[in-house]
């Protein structure tokens, strides 16, 4: 165990230099949908534990636990948040998670009887590997949580495959803290390798007619399941009401929706390659962008290739390679044949997209075919000079091949300047070849010197893996003040300044940003998001990502602003003006309606950068609709925290009571204390009929389903602790 602490204190400190600043206070990385989408979301859920149950900022209003923005029920993310910044909370766990990865996947190596030595090598390559600290840029940071469970995952799944009650209840803990992290997606890719390497380990086990203990191990699976199953509660089953029932992202989705966001051939061979690690101007492949990396690293991919080769009649590596096998169709779906017969045949696969993705998973898998290498070190230093040759002709072969590896015709061709871009990293490219290359050559040479004794040969090789993702990392790992960058500015102390429950719209200051929902504010749209299928149809809305001109609906009557409490636009001064001219110019009847739309509006601030354009004509949040006329509601109350608002109207005659929030069905509403039917109201809106005279109206969000999942959560936890503290004790008890 000392040796353990030795690798651990390396790997601290290691881990202290590659995520710096982020640790430090007031300071965070460039974490692109993190900042701009959840960052206010993170905020919303430190406010307390359990978190609100709804949020009004975006899309009309959201449930916040069925349309997820933040990992609300991950302990560790929930406590950072509560203690610190959003953005030092999401930065410091990274370094967190870091050796988390560590300690888990020295703890398999260990498992399956590696020496201390390799598995502290091999566990500081997983604990810094781009395939998951790429993803920093992108801002996925349920992904990276992920990332560091998968080896804990498999860990408690090798106890649980020898029988043990303690090892199946940490296999429920560690299943249903990837769940709370919230992305269902990559969870499910764990699930699938998760079940290959079970049914391998069972069918061995039936073969040698070990029938009682292979139904002993399928009960401590199903029990395992179960466990993850209740902590998981309260991202699962208030998502999958949401999802199944009114999320835009519950459509039936297509083959070709699968297939967006894969692996053409060029970012293929870049898994193994790294040919280019980095976003924008060195990226020739054809996804319209890339912000990560799928690089398994020199080091874990020389020694997965090997460990497949030198160990594939054992039943782990047999697993392993049918996994990897699966893991490399999905993420080449876009070019890959085979990905057709999967997702026609494999339950849940058509659900999603970005099928890249897979590479966090194959970045365990390489972790654990890396294992068997080294614990067959004799065979695989026997075998390293041919994968060397092997490596060296596929090199050669990508070169001559350039960029027609990348595809640049059909449905996938997004990116018109490959030609371009290829010929201008040219060198990168050769950098990165010779750099591959030139580690594995490195590795033969460390492993096959008799005079190097083990540990410093662990140690170089954990060295040689750490540089090079340290050379790497600084395209995906930009520190910046957070302090400064969520600081409110001249548009945010307007609307300070100007407190009140109303949406804007914003056409020129932050529209891909939800920046202003930090200082309360209310969008018309929102940055991205889960957004309500009802709430897209009123507007005509058919993509994910907000863009009011794409609205078909809106544009034909942009009137449909007034109705939704947009009370402000931002945009760029002289906005009117200047639609007025362009719709001229271009003849546009949809540039035409705007303009004459906007007319109305008047300006009620400029900085010289952004105007405030206030709408006389808005609805209210809470209005009456009687007849012809608007009454509006005076707010007495307004907790979205908790999910209540209350407000108080006096009508002349019989009305509908409107409140232009988003309906779902766990809306309830009282009138004067007594509670009436909430019905839909413009398709998604809230209402109901109310009598004349003075009346005061509660609207309070009640979710037996969230209630119910949170139960749940909590028992599945104490399940645990249960069962480890009694087998504990238990253990205790046989060595006295």
């Amino acid at each position: 165990m000392d040796r353990f602490w030795k690798w651990f204190a390396l790997v601290f400190a290691l881990s202290l230099v590659y995520f710096y600043p982020g640790w430090v206070p007031g300071h965070t990385f460039v974490m692109t949908d993190f900042l701009t989408s959840s960052y206010p979301f993170w905020k919303l859920a430190s406010m307390k534990f359990p978190p609100p149950e709804w949020e009004p900022f975006v899309f009309g209003g959201l449930p916040f636990w069925g349309a997820p923005h933040a990992d609300s029920f991950y302990p560790i993310n929930q406590l950072l948040r509560m203690l610190t910044t959003p953005g030092h909370a999401a930065a410091f766990t990274l370094f967190l998670h870091s050796l988390i990865g560590f300690t888990f996947s020295y703890l398999y190596l260990r498992r399956i009887g590696l020496k201390t030595e390799w598995s502290g090598a091999l566990a500081t390559l997983y604990a810094f590997g781009l395939f998951w600290t790429s993803m920093v840029y992108s801002g996925h940071i349920a992904k990276m949580v992920i990332a560091a469970y998968i080896p804990a995952v498999f860990w408690a799944l090798e106890g649980t495959l020898r029988g043990s009650l303690v090892y199946a209840a940490l296999l429920g803990l560690f299943g249903g803290l990837i769940i709370v992290a919230h992305h269902a997606q990559i969870v499910y890719y764990v699930g699938v390798i998760a079940i290959i390497y079970g049914m391998t380990y069972l069918i061995v086990e039936v073969r040698k007619g070990n029938y009682r203990h292979a139904a002993k191990v399928l009960l401590l699976g199903i029990f395992a399941v179960v466990i993850a199953l209740m902590i998981g509660a309260p991202f699962l089953f208030p998502q999958y009401e949401y999802i199944t029932g009114f999320s835009v992202r519950g459509e039936t989705k297509s083959l070709s929706f699968s297939k967006t966001w894969s692996l053409d051939w060029a970012d293929f061979v870049s898994v193994f390659f790294g040919l280019y690690s980095g976003a924008f101007e060195t990226y020739w492949g054809s996804n319209p962008f890339k912000i990560n990396t799928e690089y398994l690293g020199a080091a874990l991919g020389f020694l997965a290739i090997v460990g497949g080769l030198v160990a594939y009649r054992r039943w782990r590596v047999i697993a392993l390679l049918i996994s990897a096998f699966l893991l490399m169709t999905f993420m080449t779906a876009k070019v890959n044949i085979l990905f057709h017969l999967f997702h026609a045949i494999l339950p849940g696969l058509k659900l999603f997209r970005a099928q890249s993705m897979a590479a966090i998973p194959l970045g365990f898998v390489a972790l654990a075919l890396s294992g068997f290498a080294l614990l067959h070190l004799e065979e695989a230093k026997r075998i390293m000079p041919k994968v060397l040759i092997g490596g060296l002709i596929v090199a050669g072969l990508v070169l001559l091949a350039g960029s027609s590896l990348a595809l640049k015709s059909g449905s996938f061709s997004y990116n018109p300047r490959i030609d371009e871009i290829f010929a201008a990293t040219s060198g990168d490219r050769m950098f990165a070849l010779i750099r591959t290359l030139g580690i594995w050559l490195l590795i033969w040479a460390v492993l096959k010197n008799p005079n190097l004794k083990l540990t410093t040969a662990a140690l170089v090789v954990a060295l040689l893996g750490y540089g090079e993702s340290f050379l790497l990392k600084g395209r995906f790992i930009q520190p910046i003040n957070e302090t400064e960058r969520f600081a409110p500015d001249d548009i945010a102390r307007y609307f300070q300044e100007h407190p009140g429950i109303y949406r804007i719209l914003d056409f020129g200051y932050r529209p891909e940003d939800n920046y202003l929902a930090l200082f309360g504010v209310h969008f018309v749209g929102g940055h991205h998001g889960q957004q309500m299928q009802s709430y897209q149809e009123y507007l005509g809305c058919k993509a994910l990502m907000f863009n009011p001109f794409n609205c078909e609906r809106l544009v034909r009557h942009f009137q449909i602003l007034d109705t939704i409490n947009t009370k402000y636009i931002l945009a760029p001064p002289g906005i009117k003006e200047a639609a007025r001219a362009e719709a001229e110019r271009r003849d546009d009847p949809v540039l035409k309606g705007f303009a004459s739309y906007l007319s109305k509006y008047e300006e009620v601030y400029n900085d010289g950068r952004i105007s405030v354009l206030f709408n006389p004509d808005h609805f209210p949040r809470f209005y009456a609709q009687c007849e012809d006329s608007i009454v509006p509601a005076r707010v007495k109350d307004y907790d979205y925290v908790n999910g209540y608002y209350r407000a108080e109207i006096d009508v002349p005659a019989k009305c509908t009571f409107v409140l232009t929030e988003n309906w779902y069905p766990h809306w309830h509403a009282y009138v004067d204390g007594k509670e009436v039917k909430v019905e839909r109201y413009r398709g998604t809106f809230m209402a109901f009929t109310v009598r004349p005279g003075k009346h005061e109206v509660v609207f309070r969000y009640i979710s037996p389903i969230e209630r119910i999942s949170l139960i749940l959560y909590a028992l599945g936890f104490a399940v645990v602790v249960a069962v480890v503290g009694v087998g504990s004790l238990y253990r205790r008890r046989l060595r006295e």
